[in-house]
C-alpha cells in the first residue's frame, strides 16, 4: 500500500528554522511512500539549504516578501474573497466587525489562496490515484493549516483525507499576537481533523479558548536527536550560553543587564550567544556599549550540527532563555541533551522541561535583573556533586520527555493509524 504525506511548511528544506523537521523528517520518510514538501514562503534568491531524504520531492511555493509584492497579491485575490459570500460572511464573524482584525484577516485569507492557487498548479501533473491514502500536514496552525484545507476541500474534494496540523507559538497564542488576535481559528479548527500543540501549556491554551473542539487538541511534542555530546565546563568561570533567533521576543537585553550587574559584583563569566536575527547589530552594540569585551561573544548563525561541535569544543555552565514568549524551544531541548542545565523563565510550554531545583531555574516572565543573577550566583557558588546532580537530573529530562526517536516513532505511528481509519 502506497501512503503519501503531503507537508506544508514554511521555508523548510529553503533558508533556516522548522529545526525539528530536520529530524522528523527521517521518520516520515521511513513510513510513507512519496512525500511532498510544500515550502509557502520560499522567495526566489533563497536555495535549498538542508538535504531531504530520497522518497521527498520539494516544491517551493512563495510569496514575494516586499510590501509592493504583498499589496499585489492582496489585490490580485480580494475581489475573488469579496465576491464569495461565504467567505465575507465568515470574514465578518471571524473578525467582529473591527477594521484593523478585518484587514489583517483579509490579508491572511489573500496570502492563503495564493499560495493555493500555486500549489494546484504544481500538483495537477502529479497521478495521486497511484497512493492508497493522503494525509496532508501543516506544520503551522497559520497559512499553512489554511492551505491545506483549501487543499482538501477543494483539490482532493472527492477523497477523504487525513489532515491536521501542529501548533507552536506564533501560530497559537492569541494574547501575544498583533491586534491580541489570530485570523480563522474557528473555522481551521472546525475543518482540520486534529491539532497537535507542542506543549500541554499550548493544549490548555487553545482548548479553553475554544473548548467545543477540545476533543480534536491533544499534544504532541518535538524533541532532539542524542549527539552524544555531553557539555562540560571549567571551574574559572561561569560559562553562560544563549541560542536563538535575535529577536525583541527573547530579550537579550534583559541579559545584558544582568551580565552587567555581575561585572560589578566581580563575578567571573564568558557569555556566548549562538544566532543571529534582526535586532542582531542592535544587541552586539549593546554588549559592547555595557559589558567589557573579554566577557563575551556572538558567533551569529550556526547550523544545528555546528552548534553541536560548538557545545563539544567549549565549556559550558548553564544555558539561559528569557524570552517572553515561548512554545518549548529547541535550544533548551538542546541543552538539556547534553546535560546542561538551565535558567528559564516561566513562558509557554518551558515549565514542562525546566524544573526549578531540579535541573534549573525557572523565573517569573517579569522577572527582575536582580533574580537573573541571584541564579546565576547559585551556579557560581554551587559544589562539584551538586553541579554534576543537576546535569544528570537535566539529563534525565531530555531522555524522559524531548528524545526525538522516542516522540517521532510514536507520531508517525499514530497518523499511520489515523490515515488507514
Amino acid at each position: 500500500m502506497k501512503k503519501c504525506l503531503i507537508l506544508l511548511t514554511n521555508y523548510y528544506p529553503f533558508h533556516k528554522g522548522e529545526e525539528y523537521l530536520e529530524s522528523e523528517i527521517k521518520y516520515l520518510a521511513a513510513n510513507f511512500h512519496q512525500i511532498y514538501v510544500i515550502s509557502t514562503m520560499v522567495s526566489n534568491d533563497m536555495r535549498q539549504t538542508r538535504t531531504v531524504p530520497d522518497n521527498v520531492i520539494v516544491l517551493p511555493v512563495g510569496i514575494k516578501h516586499s510590501k509592493l509584492g504583498k499589496l499585489k497579491m492582496v489585490v490580485r485575490q480580494y475581489k475573488r474573497i469579496y465576491k464569495d459570500k461565504e467567505k465575507r460572511t465568515m470574514i465578518k464573524q471571524d473578525t467582529k466587525g473591527r477594521l484593523l482584525r478585518k484587514l489583517y484577516c483579509y490579508y491572511f485569507e489573500s496570502r492563503s489562496l495564493d499560495v493555493y492557487d500555486q500549489l494546484k498548479n504544481k500538483l495537477k501533473n502529479i497521478d495521486f490515484d497511484q497512493y492508497s491514502s493522503i494525509t496532508i500536514y501543516s506544520y503551522w496552525l497559520y497559512v499553512t493549516a489554511r492551505v491545506a484545507l483549501e487543499l482538501r476541500n477543494d483539490f482532493f474534494k472527492d477523497r477523504n483525507l487525513y489532515t491536521f496540523s501542529r501548533a507552536h507559538r506564533y501560530d497559537l497564542y492569541e494574547d501575544v499576537a498583533p491586534l491580541k488576535y489570530l485570523p480563522e481559528r474557528d473555522y481551521l479548527l472546525s475543518g482540520l481533523d486534529a491539532v497537535y500543540p507542542c506543549s500541554q501549556d499550548g493544549v490548555d491554551s487553545l482548548s479553553q479558548t475554544y473548548p467545543k473542539y477540545k476533543d480534536k487538541i491533544e499534544v504532541e511534542r518535538l524533541g532532539t536527536i542524542s549527539s552524544g555530546v555531553v557539555s562540560h565546563t571549567k571551574n574559572d568561570k561561569l560559562y553562560i550560553i544563549s541560542c536563538s533567533v535575535v529577536r525583541k521576543v527573547k530579550r537579550l537585553d534583559l541579559l545584558i543587564e544582568a551580565l552587567t550587574q555581575l561585572e560589578k559584583e566581580q563575578i567571573p563569566f564568558l557569555w556566548t550567544h549562538i544566532g543571529d536575527g534582526p535586532e542582531f547589530e542592535k544587541i552586539k552594540k549593546l554588549a559592547q556599549k555595557k559589558l567589557d569585551n573579554k566577557n563575551f561573544q556572538f558567533t551569529g548563525f550556526l547550523k544545528n550540527h555546528a552548534v553541536l561541535n560548538w557545545y563539544r569544543e567549549n565549556p559550558a555552565t548553564v544555558f539561559i532563555n528569557l524570552s517572553s514568549s515561548e512554545g518549548v524551544p529547541v535550544a533548551i531541548m538542546e541543552a538539556i541533551s547534553m546535560g546542561l542545565p538551565v535558567i528559564a523563565t516561566d513562558v509557554g510550554g518551558t515549565r514542562e522541561i525546566v524544573d526549578s531545583n531540579l535541573n534549573g531555574y525557572l523565573l517569573k516572565k517579569d522577572c527582575t535583573i536582580q533574580d537573573i543573577v541571584d541564579c546565576f550566583y547559585k551556579f557560581y557558588c554551587m559544589n562539584e556533586n551538586d553541579f554534576n546532580e543537576i546535569c544528570n537530573r537535566a539529563l534525565k529530562t531530555w531522555s524522559e520527555k524531548s528524545n526525538a526517536e522516542v516522540l517521532y516513532s510514536n507520531f508517525v505511528n499514530k497518523l499511520i493509524e489515523k490515515s488507514s481509519s
